[in-house]
């Protein structure tokens, strides 16, 4: 049995292990993988890069906080690189209480960057400058072009380090399972992806002994920088403004394939992989889900923003309780074929198809990106559902003052946020939404213009918004979060009959009929919170580029990321650096992230690739990579030092 992964058993009793958080009874019921699965291709151990970089320094007289001197010196250049601006640590450096007592191996900022810049690194970073060809005459004559950065790293070599790395050589799952809380399989038990459907459907697509490496991609378009004058985010000047939107469309997807290109083959035929409990196994790297907003999961999905990305569902029917029809990858990518090719399918007007003629996913195996969408709790649940129309259409009901009046009068409780301030309602942050929910319906009770009907519709959706946020859900729980939804469905009409909305028929509510089928396809939503990405802006774009000259910054930006994400772990656990948008998490899986950026002058979208361990990063190459056309995915490249 390797290491790091749970034992099997065939839906019998066993003791639940103590690294197991269970909210459950203290046993558990597994349904093991009726076929091999996650097996090594060679019985012997090999060594993993973090331990061959271990014996490295050990042959090289090296201990283990080398390049630095000792314990306490790496703990100052970490909290140097996190917390001091360059010129700011040099001066300290260079104060003779600094250079006299503390007896330093660096006593500049520049040799002190030079140190940092001798750690160990891992997967090299590339430059793509993609030329885009617009639509547009120059004054020359010719067609205007226009030339994008795409920062990225091979997501196979990024995938090689997380796996490989020991730190989490006891929090991986090489198999699916089946969970249980009792021995009769009424009450299922779904919280990490292992758990859920996806991967026990997909290892069955897969020859025996087959190990599968979900990836967890996440993208969001940040600015960087203050707009002033005219500038603005993805400046496509080269197109008229009829055909910009779409060559964005275009941009991303282009973007995306070349950076995705390498998990074609990975997902087809494996690659052989060092895990981190040392043992090789053939990998299967398969797209798995996918996080974003929904303008975000528009893009994606290759479908107008006034239809959903996931089901064909009539954009006047989305207030309803309607089940529709999934969207299927080979229908909408045969819907774009003909469209390609002249023909006019009376479905792809229908199913509000944008014409991206080779979406970046059409070639990744074993991957259906429309199931991959993650419902998204921040923005469909909390700023969405609750704050955008539960919070207005009983303010509208019962009057903003009253609403103030009461968040103010509610008595104070451990947990409880106090609510003393004016204008509660006026104070949005992402914070205040989940704290605005745990009182909300006590705010309601008795107000004035509320009935009975409205106090069970808010009910609704608030127990609805709890339960879809649970770290592990059963089929009770899921049970109850289907039944909410049903609940708030049959009353809705209430806020028709009292003048306070005409119609349900917005994305963000009908996105709740799709949370039942994705907690049973990949676990629990918490997991899959947008919040994470959205932080990530702070961490690996905005500080990254205020810490830059605002002159050819993307370089530097990837610069001192990799000199910023110093592990706090000893460098001898693990390799000391990050790459960019590298972080962890601490759910069992441990998963972690690298980010990808498409940069312009002002602006840029990160795209997430989560996986399940750690990464590092190298000096960039580029290359420079042309469109010649706005709906070619042709290319041509060459490379310049």
């Amino acid at each position: 049995m390797r290491e790091g992964t749970r034992e099997e058993s065939d839906s019998s009793e066993i003791e639940d292990e103590d690294s197991y958080d269970a909210p459950w009874d203290s046993e558990r019921y597994i349904e093991a993988f009726p076929r091999p699965a996650g097996i090594p291709i060679n019985p012997h151990r090999a060594k993993t890069k973090f331990e061959l970089l271990q014996e490295a320094r050990t042959e090289a007289g090296q201990d283990e906080w080398a390049p630095f001197a000792s314990k306490d010196e790496w703990e100052l250049a970490m909290w140097l690189m996190k917390n001091v601006r360059q010129k700011s640590a040099d001066e300290f450096l260079k104060l003779p209480i600094t250079r006299d007592r503390t007896n330093l191996s660096f006593h500049s900022n520049y040799m002190f960057l030079k140190k940092v810049n001798a750690l160990p690194t891992g997967p090299d970073w590339e430059c793509k400058i993609v030329k885009m060809t617009g639509d547009q005459q120059g004054e020359d004559g010719k067609m205007m072009e226009e030339e994008m950065e795409l920062w990225f790293c091979n997501p196979i070599d990024c995938m090689k380090e997380l796996i490989g790395n020991p730190t989490f050589k006891y929090h991986i799952s090489y198999t699916p399972e089946h969970v249980f809380t009792s021995n009769n399989g009424d009450n299922q038990v779904l919280d990490e992806m292992w758990m859920a459907d996806w991967w026990w459907d997909t290892q069955n697509k897969l020859p025996d002994g087959a190990t599968i490496a979900p990836i967890i991609l996440a993208s969001d378009k940040t600015q960087l920088s203050q707009f002033r004058g005219n500038k603005k985010a993805w400046p496509l000047d080269c197109y008229t403004d009829a055909t910009c939107s779409l060559a964005g469309y275009w941009l991303f997807h282009y973007c995306m394939a070349q950076i995705l290109t390498p998990l074609v083959k990975a997902g087809q035929d494996g690659i052989e992989t060092v895990c981190a409990d040392g043992f090789i196994c053939l990998l299967y790297i398969i797209l798995a889900a996918y996080i974003a907003d929904y303008p975000e999961q528009c893009l994606v999905a290759c479908c107008m923003e006034n239809r959903c990305p996931h089901c064909l569902v009539d954009p006047s029917l989305r207030g309803s309780l309607l089940e529709s029809l999934e969207r299927d990858p080979p229908s909408i990518l045969k819907l774009l074929d003909a469209h390609h090719h002249g023909v006019e399918p009376s479905e792809f007007d229908q199913h509000g198809i944008r014409p991206v003629y080779q979406p970046f996913w059409h070639d990744l195996p074993h991957c259906n990106i429309f199931r991959c969408l993650m419902p998204d709790l921040l923005h469909q649940l909390h700023k969405g559902v609750f704050k955008d129309h539960l919070v207005k259409w009983c303010t509208d009901l019962v009057g903003s003052t009253e609403i103030d009046v009461r968040f103010k009068a509610m008595s104070g409780h451990p947990g409880l946020r106090h609510f003393k301030k004016r204008d509660i309602i006026r104070l949005w942050t992402g914070t205040e939404h989940k704290e605005m929910e745990k009182v909300f319906l006590g705010i309601l009770a008795g107000a004035p213009g509320t009935n009975s009907r409205i106090l069970t519709i808010a009910r609704a959706l608030l127990n609805f918004i709890y339960y879809a946020q649970l770290q592990t859900h059963t089929t009770k729980t899921l049970n109850a979060l289907q039944s909410c939804l049903e609940t708030f469905h049959e009353n809705k009409d209430v806020f028709v009959e009292l003048g306070t909305h005409n119609h349900f028929n917005f994305p963000k509510l009908h996105s709740l009929l799709h949370y039942l089928a994705s907690i049973l396809s990949l676990g629990a939503n918490d997991g899959y919170n947008s919040e994470v990405p959205e932080h990530l802006h702070i961490d690996l774009a905005k500080d990254a580029y205020c810490a830059s000259n605002k002159r050819d910054y993307h370089e530097q930006m990837v610069l001192w990321l990799q000199r910023y994400k110093l592990d706090d772990s000893s460098p001898a656990v693990a390799p000391a650096t990050t790459p960019i948008g590298t972080t962890t998490s601490a759910v069992p899986t441990a998963t972690a992230a690298t980010t990808i950026t498409i940069a312009t002058t002002t602006a840029a979208t990160t795209i997430t690739i989560a996986t399940a361990i750690t990464a590092t990063t190298t000096v960039p190459t580029t290359t420079i990579a042309e469109v010649p056309a706005m709906e070619t995915a042709s290319l041509l490249t060459h490379h310049h030092s």
